[in-house]
C-alpha cells in the first residue's frame, strides 16, 4: 500500500523585500515621527499662506503670517495677557470648584444606595439640560464680571466628575469589598482602602476630559457676555468681521487646552506608576 505523503507546514521564510525600508525605519522612529508631524504642519501652512487671498478672499480666511502678526500685536501691548488671564481664571476656579464637587457628591451618592436613588433622577434631569442654557441666569443672577463665568464652568465639570466618579464606584470589584467585609474591615476601611483607590482612574479620566469642557464653558461665558476674557476677544472680532483676530483668539484657546490637557495626562500617568509601585 503506497504510503500517503504528509504535508509539512514550514514558517514563511522572510525575503530582504519584506522590510521596511531605511526612510520606513527613519519615520518610524520618534525623531522621524516629530519631523513627519512638523513637514505636516509647515506644508498646511504654507498652502493656507498660498490660498489667502488668491483662492479665497482674506476677508473669508486670514493668512498665517497675518494672524502671526495680529498675536504678536496682542504680546506686544499686553492685551493677551490680560485676557488670557481672565479666561484662565475663570476656567481655574469653576474647574477646581466643579472637581471638588463632583468628587464629593459622588463618593456620598456611591457609599449611600439609598440617597443614590432618591436623588439621582433629579441629577439626570439637571445633566441632560444644555448647561449654556443656564448662562443667561447666571448673568442675571451674578453679572457680567467672574461670577457668572466661575458657575457656569463648575456645573459644567461638576456633572462630569460625578458620574466619572459613580463609574468608578461601580466599576469596583464586589468580591473584594465583601471579602474584606468578612475579614472584619470597617466601613471607612473599605472605603479607604478599596473604594475611593479603585475609582481614582476614574476620576483622573473625567478630569482630563473636563479640561476641553471648562474651556469651552469660559468661552461661551464669555461670548455670551464679558468685557474682557478670550472668549470675548472672539466675539469682539467676529462682530467685526476681523477673520484673522478669531483664528488668533482660537489659536490662544487650542495651546492653552492642550497645555492643561497633557499636564494632567502625565499627571495620571506618574500617580498610577506611583500606586503600582507600592
Amino acid at each position: 500500500m503506497a504510503s500517503t505523503p504528509i504535508a509539512v507546514s514550514r514558517a514563511p521564510v522572510a525575503r530582504p523585500d519584506d522590510q521596511p525600508s531605511a526612510i520606513a525605519r527613519f519615520f518610524l522612529s520618534p525623531v522621524g515621527l516629530i519631523t513627519a508631524r512638523v513637514g505636516l504642519i509647515v506644508l498646511l501652512l504654507v498652502a493656507w499662506e498660498g490660498a489667502s487671498g488668491r483662492l479665497v478672499s482674506k476677508y473669508w480666511l486670514s493668512s498665517p503670517s497675518a494672524i502671526a502678526a495680529k498675536l504678536w500685536s496682542w504680546i506686544a501691548d499686553g492685551s493677551l495677557w490680560l485676557h488670557l488671564h481672565a479666561t484662565l481664571l475663570e476656567m481655574g476656579l469653576g474647574y477646581v470648584i466643579g472637581c471638588i464637587a463632583g468628587v464629593v457628591v459622588g463618593l456620598i451618592l456611591g457609599f449611600l444606595p439609598t440617597v443614590y436613588r432618591v436623588v439621582m433622577p433629579f441629577l439626570g434631569g439637571l445633566y441632560c439640560l444644555p448647561k449654556i442654557a443656564l448662562a443667561p441666569l447666571f448673568v442675571i443672577v451674578l453679572g457680567i464680571d467672574l461670577g457668572s463665568k466661575v458657575a457656569l464652568v463648575g456645573i459644567t465639570v461638576f456633572f462630569l466628575i460625578l458620574y466619572s466618579t459613580l463609574d468608578g464606584i461601580h466599576d469596583i470589584d464586589r468580591d473584594l469589598v465583601q471579602s474584606m467585609r468578612l475579614m472584619g474591615a470597617t466601613r471607612r476601611e473599605v472605603s479607604i482602602k478599596v473604594l475611593i483607590p479603585g475609582c481614582l482612574r476614574w476620576v483622573f479620566t473625567g478630569m482630563r476630559i473636563a479640561v476641553r469642557y471648562a474651556f469651552t464653558a469660559a468661552v461661551l461665558g464669555e461670548v455670551i457676555a464679558a468685557n474682557r476674557g478670550v472668549g470675548y476677544l472672539v466675539e469682539a472680532n467676529a462682530g467685526q468681521f476681523n477673520s484673522t483676530g478669531v483664528f488668533a483668539a482660537v489659536l490662544v484657546l487650542v495651546a492653552c487646552s492642550l497645555t492643561f490637557s497633557e499636564l494632567l495626562t502625565r499627571f495620571e500617568a506618574s500617580t498610577s506608576k506611583g500606586r503600582s509601585g507600592l
